[in-house]
């Protein structure tokens, strides 16, 4: 096979584009799979510009594992949310990447994870749970997750928002300019641009007037300051503000995106919903977790991860499936597809819980990995715990017991709805 298809002129009217990926979505896996066998790295041009997918596991890891030639495409949408300024999630391999995310690991450590952020998730979680017992009806979307994900980061991070809605709603939105705006649409940059400039307002506030309140919190935030007054590289006001942007524009969105999404393969499938909420109930947390994620597997957070390829770039090299990614094309690195890939995954297409962790491309791999994948890893089994104990568990009649995903996006779950015993 060449290493391009040329297919240029299939794209010429306005909004093409996005009628293709609507279709590719809706017949995601039926896509992959095809690829995976005929043509597993796929490079095409169109309307000028190269693009490449790349579906089997070891070539979506080597994309990934190369941010030098396959580089984060988000810098100049950070740069809108920043006001120019840039953070690790956009930076190449390099010795301010390498600096910030340490000063911001440092500030939320791993061990965290288990010994704080869990307890609290399962407290905040049982409160929303215990006002929707009356009623013996919950939504998984708005009502759980979206409360307790925005509650909980808020106090661990120290930026509870102005209004637990309002603050949820501005992180939604820059977080889908932010990943979900492939096309660059110039009215999606118009409406991030005010949600951005509140965002950096309400920050900048809350650094001064946490500079007056010294010592009264144990928090992300006072860790900064208290770094600062070491005198740390990294940490000037503009640097926390940014990082801190970043931690909640990243974090606040992913849990209600996954929890909705796998309840609805849960909910779908009685006996592995069964044996879930058994681990739940036995108190099998490691079990539960297997179960969690599986149940992602087949609704992750994402298809895949876009990069630019910054280089001609050889990947496979030494197999049939070699192809030459030229420098400027987009890449797709499909982790989605990548997770059902059988040349490394035993029976992709069945409903495992015996899977090693490294089947799971679900927060992304190598360098840029998500940054909150510990305490996701921690939050999300312990937030669907709490679903999971409930008795007898099932969907809402009605559309109200289907997912429904915002209008704007279409990567947002806005309601799923359950009813209980």
């Amino acid at each position: 096979m060449p290493d391009g298809v040329n297919v240029a002129g299939a794209v010429q009217a306005p909004g093409t584009g996005q009628r293709i990926l609507g279709w590719l979505k809706g017949h995601m896996d039926l896509v992959f799979r095809i690829a995976r066998t005929l043509a597993p790295i796929l490079v095409v041009r169109i309307r000028g510009r190269t693009w490449a997918l790349v579906t089997r596991y070891d070539d979506v890891q080597e994309v990934l594992s190369r941010p030098n030639v396959f580089d984060v495409p988000y810098a100049p949408k950070i740069a809108t949310i920043m006001d120019g300024d840039n953070i690790f999630l956009g930076m190449r391999d390099e010795e301010r990447y390498t600096r910030d995310k340490t000063n911001m690991r440092m500030t939320a450590p791993r061990a965290e994870a288990v010994a704080r952020v869990g307890p609290e998730t399962a407290r905040l979680a049982a409160a929303v749970i215990d006002r929707a017992r009356p009623a013996g009806r919950l939504d998984l979307a708005m009502e759980l997750t979206q409360d307790v994900t925005t509650r909980l980061f808020g106090s661990y991070l120290g930026t509870p928002g102005r209004s637990l809605r309002g603050f949820s709603d501005q992180a939604r939105g820059l977080f889908g300019y932010m990943f979900a705006d492939l096309f660059d649409d110039p009215a999606r940059k118009l409406a991030a641009e005010p949600l951005a400039a509140a965002m950096r307002g309400y920050v900048e506030e809350t650094i001064a007037a946490r500079k007056l309140a010294r010592g009264k919190h144990d928090d992300v935030l006072e860790r900064c300051l208290a770094f600062q007054e070491m005198g740390l590289p990294g940490f000037s006001d503009r640097e926390i503000r940014n990082n801190m942007i970043g931690l909640i524009v990243g974090a606040l969105p992913q849990p209600p995106m996954v929890i909705p999404q796998l309840f609805e393969v849960l909910l779908d499938r009685p006996r592995e919903l069964a044996a879930a909420q058994a681990a739940a109930l036995a108190g099998d947390d490691a079990m539960l977790a297997r179960h969690v994620f599986e149940a992602s597997r087949f609704y992750p957070l994402t298809p895949g991860l876009f990069r630019n390829c910054l280089e001609d770039y050889r990947l496979a090299a030494g197999t049939w499936r070699a192809r030459t990614i030229p420098a400027g094309a987009f890449v797709m690195a499909a982790t989605r597809s990548a997770m059902f890939d059988g040349r490394k995954l035993r029976d992709p297409r069945a409903f495992r819980t015996d899977r090693p962790a490294e089947a799971y491309m679900h927060f992304g791999y190598g360098m840029h990995e998500c940054f909150g994948v510990y305490m996701n890893r921690v939050m999300i089994p312990e937030i669907c715990k709490a679903v999971l104990r409930l008795p007898d568990l099932r969907r809402a009649a009605g559309p109200a017991g289907r997912l429904r995903m915002d209008d704007e996006f279409g990567i947002f779950p806005m309601n799923l709805t359950i009813e209980f015993g």
